[in-house]
């Protein structure tokens, strides 16, 4: 069942990777609205969340802090699938990063870093740090229940020389790096 799903879903992906940007946007746009007022796909829990993150913001401004937040959501995902054929420099052009001399001066000096990143960009686009530095960068990502996709996940989160450790892996992974003196 699980390759079943997986050989299904594959052609789609991929088709909608190799979009120009312009139009991976408008697909984006379209999902919004089916997540959003289709579907509604945990619009209560959002709002909820909100709610209690925001007790002083008005309904109105709570509301479009969800449509914003569905928009974003939204994006990502079409990013996270745009991620399985975009360039390396078109990655680079839309990816930015400040202060990369910072990690290049720790890696001079052969101290390792711990680099802990917010979940609001897309995870597959940070991964192309391991293009600006030498370190041996190790992620930890949550094993998909659908092997098929998992190793699609993996094979994209690691194509820039990135190290994938599963939660499980991740305190037996830096035991054995301190060990090793990385």
């Amino acid at each position: 069942m699980q390759l079943l799903a997986f050989v299904l879903i594959y052609p789609l992906l991929w088709f909608v990777s190799i979009l120009p940007f312009r139009l991976l946007y408008a697909v984006s746009d379209v999902l919004y609205v089916v997540l959003y007022h289709i579907v509604g796909y945990r619009k209560q829990t959002v709002q909820e969340n909100l709610k209690l993150v925001f007790p002083e913001k008005s309904e109105a401004e709570r509301q479009l802090i969800t449509k914003r937040f569905y928009h974003h959501l939204c994006d990502m995902i079409l990013e996270a699938i745009k991620s399985m054929s975009i360039s390396v420099e078109d990655m680079k052009a839309r990816f930015k990063f400040t202060n990369i001399e910072l990690i290049k001066e720790f890696e001079k000096q052969n101290k390792s870093i711990v680099l802990m990143c917010a979940h609001y960009g897309s995870w597959e686009w940070i991964f192309i740090i391991q293009t600006y530095v030498k370190f041996r960068g190790y992620a930890v990502y949550k094993r998909l229940n659908n092997r098929y996709f998992d190793k699609l996940v993996r094979g994209i989160r690691a194509r820039y020389n990135s190290y994938l450790v599963t939660t499980k892996e991740t305190i037996p992974t830096l035991i054995e790096n301190k060990k090793r003196g990385f």
